[in-house]
């Protein structure tokens, strides 16, 4: 990987991955279940000696390892029991994935299932990473559900795309680690409902860069597998984060992946239906074509029914807001000046991508009793298309709102104050509708 400048967002996670505190007290209250060993001495770095080797843990060593600054991260310092290997992770796949019905015409290929098996037979994880896979299976079992899942379909997807064996062994794991570094937020920050603040979004954005700094110098893991977890939320267009990579800048791995843990998260939540095809076409330029197509192919032939049913109050509503969105946002960009326009290009540009997310599908923006009406004829597919533009929107104003608020130029005191007022209330009412 090419060296990078050091940003705010490296330092951050420098701290949250050093700190440790979480993990500490995660890897504790593991001890309680399972049996974790200290596989030598652990120090502070004064020297102090605060576990000997062969020592259990338990929950009452939180206190004591965490009031010192330890001389080394304390995964590389213990053991568990009945640690999860490469052939462990092969039958929890199969476990998570059998879980989720239309992941079932994937396992009921022979011919995969295999491929699958012989691809993970190969691979061999490091002591200090099962240690971590076991502290996300008992302390974040939705994150490590999730990671079960997105391995599974990205690796389906490398075997079909025929990537180079050692390409193929980085994607399947940095699937599974891909969201390691959320092991350092905190899981209430995560907790469905939670509205966010600035400070806790932050540390979200730097999640993959506390993965890849987990990663990196484990020399066994081959090559790329740290660098697509860094970038796995990065986007073909610029539009991703945490370093805005754009192009050719960004690795086949990561392409992959990123494809694959957006179709797992949609698979989980919705099932393998024409959402997954429709997200992607709604987001054409921030993923890898050729990726999409693989998936069109694994998922594009299942017929199967929405999971739950759509809420048309919901539909209705949300689509009433957005027009108004729109027409708020028509409103203010005529009060914006030439002198003041270039201030505000960033603003400008993102609001123009979110138009077009809604016109691309073949809606018009300014039209949204037609949609409306669309919306009433309660088509399924419609309906389903209409639900999946507004999830879609409501995840692209969040992305918004966090963009401007880490923006000074917009968000601070730079703006005349009558434009800063106007910008303000549209945002006000932006909130609004990713809150309700």
């Amino acid at each position: 990987m090419q060296p990078r400048p050091q940003t705010e967002q490296d330092e951050l996670a420098r701290q949250a991955v050093g700190e440790n505190s979480l993990f500490v007290k995660a890897v504790t209250e593991l001890a309680d279940t399972h049996e974790v060993v200290a596989s030598e001495d652990i120090f502070a770095r004064g020297g102090t000696k605060l576990v000997s080797r062969g020592t259990r843990l338990s929950g009452q060593f939180y206190d004591r390892l965490v009031a010192h600054k330890l001389l080394k991260p304390i995964e590389q310092s213990l053991s568990v029991s009945d640690a999860l290997d490469a052939s462990k992770l092969v039958s929890l796949m199969h476990a998570e994935a059998r879980r989720v019905p239309s992941l079932a015409p994937l396992l009921e290929q022979p011919e995969l299932l295999e491929q699958l098996g012989k691809h993970f037979s190969q691979l061999s994880i490091p002591g200090p990473l099962t240690l971590r896979l076991a502290v996300m299976q008992s302390d974040r079992p939705k994150l490590f559900q999730h990671a079960m899942i997105s391995s599974v379909v990205a690796t389906a997807l490398g075997i079909s795309g025929q990537l180079p064996r050692e390409e193929l062994q980085a994607l399947s794991l940095a699937s599974v680690f891909h969201d390691v570094g959320e092991l350092c937020i905190q899981p209430a920050f995560l907790a469905p409902g939670h509205q966010m603040s600035a400070e806790e979004r932050r540390h979200l954005y730097v999640h993959p860069i506390a993965g890849f700094l987990m990663l990196r110098d484990f020399a066994e893991l081959p090559k790329g597998t740290a660098n697509a977890v860094l970038q796995h939320h990065e986007r073909i267009d610029g539009s991703g984060y945490p370093y805005h990579l754009s192009g050719d800048a960004i690795s086949t791995v990561s392409r992959y992946l990123a494809v694959a843990e957006v179709a797992a998260s949609l698979i989980e939540k919705h099932g393998a239906d024409k959402r997954i095809g429709m997200k992607f076409r709604m987001n054409k330029k921030k993923y890898d074509a050729g990726v999409v197509a693989l998936t069109s192919r694994l998922f594009g032939s299942f017929t199967l029914q929405p999971s739950e049913k759509l809420d048309e109050v919901y539909l209705m509503t949300h689509l009433t807001q957005l027009g108004k969105l729109f027409e708020g946002w028509a409103a203010l960009r005529k009060t914006i000046s030439g002198a003041d326009l270039e201030r505000v290009s960033v603003l400008v540009e993102r609001v123009n991508a979110l138009q077009m997310l809604v016109i691309e599908p073949g809606f018009d923006q300014c039209r949204i009793e037609d949609i409306l009406a669309m919306a009433g004829d309660a088509d399924p597919e419609i309906c389903m298309e209409l639900t999946t533009l507004l999830d879609e929107l409501n995840w692209q104003f969040k992305a918004l709102l966090s963009g401007i608020e880490r923006d000074q130029s917009i968000s601070g005191a730079l703006l005349p104050a009558a434009l800063r007022a106007g910008i303000d209330g549209w945002l006000a009412q932006v909130r609004r509708f990713v809150c309700e």
